[in-house]
């Protein structure tokens, strides 16, 4: 079930027009929202959750680095497209941001009812 979900969500990702304007695809971190999501976790944790696995990644190139005797400066190539200047605003002044959640509300997992009924809150 899990997994025709996921397949359907896909085609609907590359149906809907936020994604076809943009010429966005998902990748792996599309279907892994879906999976983390499917199994409860708050979208407030997915940038953490898709973080986790990576620095297994980001450690074995840093301790690649300190091995290459030729390596001198590390630095990933980045171009910055945002705004050049931007002045603080303070946090009571900010508008909401507009953008929703299209899900709605994640349900809390069985796992989290039993863990909060046998605290008592």
């Amino acid at each position: 079930m899990l997994s025709s979900g996921c397949c359907c969500s896909g085609k609907a990702a590359l149906s809907d027009e936020y994604f076809v304007e943009r010429k966005l695809y998902p990748n792996v971190d599309f279907y892994s929202g879906l999976i983390y999501r499917a199994i409860g976790f708050p979208t407030e944790f997915f940038p953490v959750l898709f973080a986790i696995p990576r620095m297994a990644g980001y450690l074995s190139h840093w301790r690649e680095s300190l091995d290459d005797p030729d390596t001198k400066i590390m630095r990933s190539a980045q171009v910055y497209t945002g705004v050049w200047l931007r002045h603080y605003m303070p946090l009571k002044d900010r508008s909401p941001s507009t953008e929703t959640d299209k899900f709605g509300q994640v349900s809390v997992s069985n796992a989290t009812r039993r863990r909060l009924a046998g605290s008592g809150d």
